[in-house]
């Protein structure tokens, strides 16, 4: 098993795919419809078979791995991958994915969080209904899920824009050169100074993009923003704080009453 910060990969004997985990996601990739595998300190790439000569090949990677991790595994696959010579005609390794029910979740400690914020707002909810008003436990769920909607835009564009806005100013500019797609976007890779390898995802971009990261944390990084991109991810932030403080605010104020009596 080799465990990354984003995906994991499983393979074993017998088996004749590798399991890929990620994003909630598990995935059977037949070891048919892989070309080869490569590894880079603490990266491992798998790269899919593609048709079209001309085409960059789709990649499936794990970043952040153990390194003693990713050169076993890296091994013991392409000891098992089969022998295909340069002319041999190839299949498209994105047709023979399979996707599976099972999986294991991503990340823990934010589920058990958002477990814990559903139980404390429950609580409220019912409190409420009890002490004040039972028809208010039907309709602040509403008002709690307006909230978190608005807090998870403020805080994730948020981000975006306060990096946006400070790295190109107090960061490392530099650019980041295109090292393969995956089923989603694509992944652009850039060195800091100390020559550590990094990756950021990117939807859009040709086969470079202007890149600023932060030298403290190379692996935080912001593309160019356009002005335009800067003041709707303003007022977009602006509006999830409103309703993240509207739908808690209500809430606050109900329990309040019903605790007053």
């Amino acid at each position: 098993m080799l465990r990354g910060s984003s995906a994991t990969a499983r393979f074993g004997n017998g088996f004749d795919y590798v399991q890929w985990e990620q994003d909630g996601r598990v995935m059977r990739i037949p070891l048919e419809g892989i070309e080869t595998v490569r590894s880079l300190d603490r990266s491992f790439d798998l790269i899919l078979t593609a048709t079209d000569a001309d085409r960059p090949a789709a990649v499936y990677a794990v970043h952040h791995a153990s390194a003693a991790a990713v050169a076993t595994f890296c091994a013991a696959l392409r000891a098992r991958l089969p022998e295909r010579a340069a002319e041999e005609s190839r299949v498209d390794g994105h047709e023979l994915i399979t996707e599976v029910s099972e999986g294991h979740p991503r990340t823990p400690s934010r589920r058990l969080l958002v477990v814990a914020l559903i139980v404390v707002l429950a609580v409220i909810d019912v409190t409420v209904g009890v002490l004040r008003e039972p028809a208010w436990a039907g309709a602040l769920p509403f008002f709690q899920l307006f909230a978190c909607t608005g807090a998870f835009m403020a805080l994730s564009l948020g981000r975006g824009l306060y990096d946006g806005l400070r790295l190109p100013k107090h960061g490392i500019t530099v650019m980041a050169e295109l090292d393969h797609y995956t089923n989603k976007t694509k992944v652009y890779r850039y060195a800091d100074q100390d020559g550590g390898l990094h990756f950021y995802r990117e939807p859009t971009g040709g086969n470079q993009l202007e890149l600023s990261y932060d030298p403290r944390n190379p692996s935080r990084a912001s593309a160019r923003q356009s002005l335009y991109g800067q003041v709707m991810m303003a007022l977009m932030t602006v509006i999830g704080l409103g309703m993240a403080c509207g739908g808690l605010g209500l809430t606050g104020y109900q329990l309040f009453l019903a605790l007053r009596g």
